[in-house]
């Protein structure tokens, strides 16, 4: 039984009790932007009750981070809600302008994160501007940013967003402190976990150089998980294996699989 993000008021203690249960269960449970809103520091009680301002409203009115990322936490798009072309560009815009310019890293991600659900192809562009974009805040916050945005390029499957997926997928070993090599890990690992939705020979090649030449384990396990992902075969976890096993299957896209896992070997 799924609890729903509302509860009965009863008068009295037992009412306060209840709301206190309430708002335990409902944290447990995903309702996060109900938790969001009591745990805020401009919380009024009486507001509880009152329908939610529409969140373009919202972002019009306020410029209170919190209040701003929850707005863009419940943007929909339009075309796919029974809205016109005319709320589509308007809220397309909202969101990308969200995803690259917001002064607060949460306000950004949760753009991306409502983005990740739209098919409109402007959105792409806006994904791969986002990440580009991210180095305005801290090493750390910057480096979340930019998977939210590869996670999202990877979820929706856009043929624009593959380049961006591959190039960094194949990047270099990052070097220098731990803790930047392990954020660059963490990044690569989004991209390649995207690649899983690219039946495409692109992807299939990265995959197998990334088998080849990498030594960290957790990003050759999602490659070769990648790997299973798009050819459907539970696969031998190992370059030569997968180059043997694709050279002898059918091509995707215009270019074989063996012409293409070549290309990235030589």
């Amino acid at each position: 039984m799924s609890v729903k993000c509302s509860f009965d008021w009863v008068g009295g203690i037992a009412g306060v009790r209840s709301l206190i249960v309430a708002v335990a269960i409902l944290a447990s449970s995903g309702c996060a932007t109900f938790w969001d809103d009591v745990t805020s520091r401009e919380f009024k009680f009486n507001e509880m009750f009152q329908p939610p301002q529409p969140p373009l409203q919202v972002l019009e009115s306020t410029q209170d981070g919190d209040k701003r990322a929850r707005a863009l936490s419940r943007l929909k798009e339009p075309l796919r809600h029974g809205g016109s072309q005319s709320d589509q560009d308007v809220v397309v815009k909202v969101l990308v302008d969200s995803a690259t310019s917001e002064r607060q890293a949460l306000c950004r991600i949760r753009a991306i994160e409502s983005m990740r659900e739209f098919k409109d192809p402007r959105i792409v562009e806006g994904l791969k501007e986002a990440y580009y974009r991210a180095g305005s805040f801290s090493p750390e916050m910057a480096s979340i940013v930019r998977i939210q945005a590869l996670d999202a390029l990877g979820y929706g499957g856009h043929p624009e967003g593959l380049d961006l997926l591959l190039k960094v997928a194949l990047e270099p070993i990052a070097v220098g402190a731990e803790q930047d090599r392990q954020m660059k890990i963490d990044e690569r690992m989004a991209a390649v976990r995207g690649l899983g939705n690219y039946p495409d020979s692109k992807s299939a090649g990265a995959l197998i150089e990334i088998l080849r030449k990498e030594q960290d384990v957790a990003l050759t396990d999602k490659a070769n998980h990648s790997l299973e992902k798009i050819t459907g075969h539970k696969g031998p976890r190992d370059a030569g294996g997968w180059s043997e096993y694709l050279a002898k299957h059918p091509s995707l896209g215009q270019r074989h699989w063996y012409e293409q896992i070549m290309f990235w070997q030589r």
